[in-house]
């Protein structure tokens, strides 16, 4: 009986001593988790659009977050420098030691490259155009074989050559064929005359 009791009192030791270690594991890796992950240890990312970004680095620290400026838009009538959006947005509750990202107004207007638009359809061109970021576009009618089809383009009547690079907010005039107009080329010349077939010639 003396034997039998010490091995019972063994094997509950061990038990217990099993149990007492998958207790102290298990609490380990949970302290390290709720450590890790920050649960409940969130901050507000601070509302800081239309500051500096030397101003707006004491609400980041406070608030025991980082920031990276990764882009940069312009917008008229706004400060330049100053932060014109934060990802993730203001208000946001996110971790601490989170990286946010800013966007900020740049100090000129960004530039874009006009596309080559001649023997394009008018709809065609103007979904190029808006598709680059040009919002400011206008057409205007000239004689010609083809209806809808471009000829050109030009701002404030100035001709705009495919390639040149000017502000987004340039307003933009496609040249578009009519399709009411016969085109003929004069003998011995590279000129071509554009004659409206619809109008009665005067005499």
């Amino acid at each position: 009986m003396k034997k039998r009791s010490v091995l019972n009192n063994i094997f509950v030791k061990n038990i217990l001593g099993l149990i007492l270690v998958t207790v102290i594991l298990v609490s380990a890796v949970l302290i390290w988790l709720n450590y890790y992950t920050q649960h409940g240890k969130e901050v507000e990312v601070p509302d800081v659009k239309g500051l500096s970004v030397e101003a707006a680095e004491t609400f980041f620290t406070k608030n025991n977050l980082k920031f990276v400026v990764d882009d940069s838009v312009f917008i008229r009538n706004t400060i330049p420098g100053s932060i014109a959006e934060t990802r993730p947005p203001v208000g946001s509750m996110v971790k601490k030691g989170r990286t946010i990202y800013l966007k900020i107004n740049s100090y000129l207007p960004n530039l874009i490259a006009i596309p080559n638009v001649v023997d394009n359809s008018e709809r065609q061109s103007i979904a190029m155009l808006k598709s680059l970021g040009f919002e400011k576009i206008d057409t205007k009618t000239l004689p010609g074989v083809y209806r809808g089809l471009v000829l050109g383009i030009e701002s404030r009547g100035i001709s705009l050559e495919a390639g040149e690079r000017v502000p987004a907010e340039t307003p933009l005039t496609l040249l578009v064929s009519s399709g009411t107009g016969d085109v003929f080329l004069l003998e011995d010349s590279d000129e071509s005359i554009f004659f409206n077939t619809e109008e009665e010639p005067s005499l």
